[in-house]
């Protein structure tokens, strides 16, 4: 791979062409992580923006965004790419903003998924509403939130020279200009992971049963038993009981130097529990035996055909512009090959005996497997709601259901909020739920109500009518909130 700068932006290239057109992709350091919950969908919406100047070309083109990253991408002959990627770069530069409105409309009506939402439910659980866990938060209506400003300063900050890569599968053609505003790669600081969920597993409002696993980012015996644990799954799961769908693997970089791995799958109605057990227990089984030989040489052969598939070049380009964007060494096909050819039972072992007490096993509410740690321990279970049983009640000032909800209600379904210095919780009678007002990522109004997502990634609905005196709860939210987390709109 050849190393060379246009116009300030570092261009990736192949000595030897890949036979046929010319393939550029011109990437940016920048995805879903890096917004927050009010700025969620900016980064499509920037891209969307864009592709509205570059119109109709008689070569194939496109472009998409990712949990880090966001492509424009073209095929073609080289005054094909060298038009493609001037015409990029100067939307970049001079967004037209005045179609914000139609085209956060047109996102909402066909919204894509540029991210897949089956491995997004662990990140939630892992980080809340924040960095990897927006995922688990987009959705048609994220784009109505958006305008004007908010594609200006994330274009201006995130779509710029010093954030660009420019990697072509040969030379770079004659004439090529990329004139992108300049400005540095902005710092991208890790996520923070919530508090008490590392070796946990959770229950939340999902239709998927998956597990998150950390690696380096760089970790063929990861590779290994990621790819050996997958097999094992949809065997169990799917060609011999019939209660899932195939798992699907997502890999999801956190940092440079670590990777978080999901494995998820979508279980049969009342099989969740099941599939979670089985999930479960086959990592601990592979933790304490280790993969066979025969599974290990399947894996070798997976691994053969992926460095040597006719797709090979797209891959080698993959690799290259996201070790120049993250800092993770470029390693090629065949030093990979070499790498994940050499990796022993004892080598799948080690890895996930270190990774499974950092591990988060998420479910169904209507789930409730019995997972044991590697010590035949109960794994224990993260949840933001507290038990009666286990804490005593918050105190503060207490707002009870309104006359009509306590004369309609049953008791045991009764909800009521109680008033603190630093939140409010929510609390019915068998638990309460805290909502601290710092860790508050967004607030949306509903005629009288609000909406609010807490750190936790759960939301609640407080509404002034569920309670009595409910006005004071709405007028406390209100003053606590920072306006740029408030969404008045529709």
């Amino acid at each position: 791979m050849q190393r060379s700068s246009t116009d300030g932006v570092t261009v990736l290239w192949q000595t030897a062409p890949a036979p046929g057109p010319l393939t550029a992709v011109l990437s940016f350091g920048t995805g879903v992580r890096d917004e927050t919950a009010p700025t969620l969908g900016v980064t499509r919406l920037v891209e969307a923006l864009a592709m509205t100047r570059v119109g109709n070309r008689p070569h194939e083109f496109g472009s998409t965004v990712g949990e880090e990253m966001t492509h424009f991408i073209a095929t073609g002959t080289p005054d094909d790419i060298t038009g493609f990627l001037h015409a990029v770069c100067s939307a970049l530069g001079d967004l037209p903003l005045h179609d914000t409105a139609h085209t956060t409309r047109l996102l909402g009506i066909h919204a894509p998924l540029t991210c897949d939402h089956r491995g997004s439910a662990p990140l939630d659980a892992r980080y809340g509403p924040h960095g990897l866990g927006l995922l688990a938060h987009q959705g048609p209506d994220t784009y109505a939130r958006l305008r004007p400003d908010t594609a200006r300063t994330h274009a201006a900050t995130h779509f710029t020279r010093g954030n660009a890569v420019l990697t072509l599968d040969g030379p770079p053609p004659a004439g090529l200009t990329l004139p992108l505003p300049d400005g540095p790669r902005p710092h991208r600081p890790a996520p923070r992971p919530r508090a008490g969920t590392a070796g946990t597993w959770q229950q939340r409002q999902i239709d998927t049963v998956s597990l998150l696993l950390t690696s380096h980012a760089h970790e063929p015996a990861a590779d290994a038993a990621a790819h050996v644990l997958g097999r094992r799954v949809e065997q169990n799961t799917h060609h011999t009981r019939g209660i899932t769908d195939e798992p699907t693997h997502h890999r999801f970089l956190r940092d440079r130097l670590t990777l978080d791995r999901v494995l998820a799958l979508h279980p049969a109605e009342g099989h969740a529990e099941e599939a979670a057990e089985i999930l479960w227990n086959e990592a601990l089984d592979l933790a304490r035996r280790g993969p066979t030989p025969d599974e290990l040489a399947a894996f070798t052969a997976h691994a053969r055909d992926l460095h040597d598939c006719h797709h090979s070049h797209w891959t080698t380009l993959h690799r290259a512009f996201t070790a120049e964007h993250f800092g993770i060494p470029h390693h090629d096909a065949r030093t990979l090959l070499a790498q994940h050819t050499a990796v022993t039972a004892q080598d799948v072992t080690h890895y996930l005996r270190r990774t499974l007490p950092d591990a988060v096993l998420v479910v169904p509410l209507d789930a409730a497997p019995r997972p044991a740690t590697l010590h035949g321990t109960p794994l224990p279970s993260s949840t933001c709601w507290r038990f009666h049983t286990q804490h005593s009640p918050t105190p503060g000032t207490r707002f009870r259901p309104n006359p009509l909800r306590r004369a309609t209600t049953p008791r045991h379904e009764r909800a009521e909020y109680v008033l603190t210095s630093w939140g409010l919780v929510a609390r019915d009678a068998q638990d309460e739920h805290p909502l601290r007002f710092d860790e508050i990522a967004l607030m949306r109004h509903d005629g009288a109500g609000r909406i609010v997502l807490a750190g936790c990634g759960c939301t609640q609905h407080v509404h002034p009518d569920q309670v009595a005196r409910g006005e004071r709860l709405i007028a406390a939210l209100d003053a606590a909130v920072p306006p740029h987390l408030v969404h008045t709109g529709p």
